[in-house]
């Protein structure tokens, strides 16, 4: 293995909360009431419901990997070859996935708060504090991610207890007007940025824990607990901005911050939003890009993935750059693309793996 560190079962629920919130705490309030409407509250609790049941599964998947990387567990059961080509496959998976958040994070900082700044240079300052964070290894992540993580809940509570005042309830009726096809699809898209994103913990999870037996529920209550922060913020924005107003956000979270009139006195609290977002991207990225570096330096059979570090980042700066033409792009390939993609790369080919590898050991058990 080559991570030697070992992090507690408490360090994983904090990296999921954070890994699960994202860059879904900005963008799929918009996404969720554009096909829901009024009653993407309901969607977003069935999309908590959803990646709750999703991370039961990955613990499953855990559970069969044993002290494995998720590399090693394919390699074990398709064979050498085969397992390398499907590693290659997360690992670009990760790499895509840290590239985009790179675009993502310029992208929301030039068009609301530094707007002449260049993207590259936003691009270079947060991949440099992802660089420095992975090559420190997994347990320098974890242990800042603990030091942080009580900070942004406080900036989340003190947010929440803002909005009460500007709730309207009549905002959220009429109740039950959208399909069974509106919230499946709308699910969809939510469990696309906060559940199947997950399966890179595999690279680490269960093989990196120092008590692996004991973070089962950790796990499990991470991610739920993450859902539904994200949840929470879906049905502020329609009790606050409405609908209608929510949809034709790009950011709507950031737009309901700003709508907080404490007194006269407290107001206009949108950098809470901001550094709320800016700590869970970072989270976001970091894990995504140790899951490419680590799975590139395993396919590879290097002793060392430290060395990959430096040149992995630079492509990734490299990468963000062009990897949406723009914004509009961004949402039309996260709408039509995104879902499938990550549906396959975080539940099909690890369902399938899991099927095949408990044949095999049938199969090995009857000779």
């Amino acid at each position: 293995m080559l991570e030697k560190g070992r992090i507690s079962p408490l360090e994983l629920s904090v990296l999921a909360i954070l890994y699960t919130i994202g860059t879904t705490i900005l963008a799929i309030p918009s996404v969720l009431t554009a096909k829901a409407g009024q009653d993407a509250w309901l969607t977003a609790l069935i999309g908590v419901i959803f990646s709750g049941l999703l991370s039961c599964f990955y613990v499953i998947c855990a559970k069969a990997m044993k002290r494995e990387t998720y590399i090693n567990y394919l390699e074990r059961v398709y064979g050498k070859i085969i397992g390398k080509i499907i590693g290659v496959l997360y690992v670009y998976f990760a790499f895509v996935g840290a590239a985009t958040l790179l675009f993502q994070f310029s992208d929301f900082v030039t068009t609301h708060m530094l707007i002449n700044t260049p993207a590259e240079v936003l691009n270079i300052m947060l991949a440099i504090l992802v660089i420095l964070v992975v090559r420190a290894g997994l347990e320098v992540l974890a242990r800042t991610g603990e030091l942080l993580f009580p900070w942004f809940m406080f900036l989340f509570i003190a947010l929440v207890i803002f909005l009460i005042p500007q709730i309207e309830p009549d905002r959220i009726s009429p109740l039950y007007e959208a399909s069974v096809r509106a919230h499946l699809s709308a699910s969809l898209d939510f469990v696309s940025f906060a559940g199947f994103p997950l399966v890179m913990f595999l690279m680490f999870y269960p093989g990196n824990m120092n008590r692996p037996d004991k973070t089962k529920w950790n796990f499990i209550t991470g991610t739920t607990l993450g859902a539904a922060v994200v949840g929470v913020l879906v049905l502020l924005c329609i009790l606050v901005l409405g609908a209608p107003a929510t949809a034709r956000q790009v950011f709507p979270s950031y737009v309901l911050a700003k709508t907080v009139s404490l007194f006269d006195i407290i107001q206009r609290i949108e950098a809470v939003m901001a550094g709320m977002w800016v700590l869970s991207i970072f989270f976001k990225t970091a894990v995504y890009f140790y899951g490419c570096v680590i799975g590139l330096a395993e396919i590879l059979a290097v002793k060392n993935y430290r060395f990959l570090v430096i040149p992995i980042g630079l492509l990734t700066i490299v990468f963000s750059t062009f990897v949406y033409p723009n914004v509009s792009y961004m949402a039309y390939w996260d709408d039509k693309y995104w879902v499938p993609y990550s549906m396959i790369m975080g539940f099909f080919i690890p369902l399938l793996t899991l099927i095949v590898d408990k044949i095999k050991s049938r199969l090995s058990n009857q000779i």
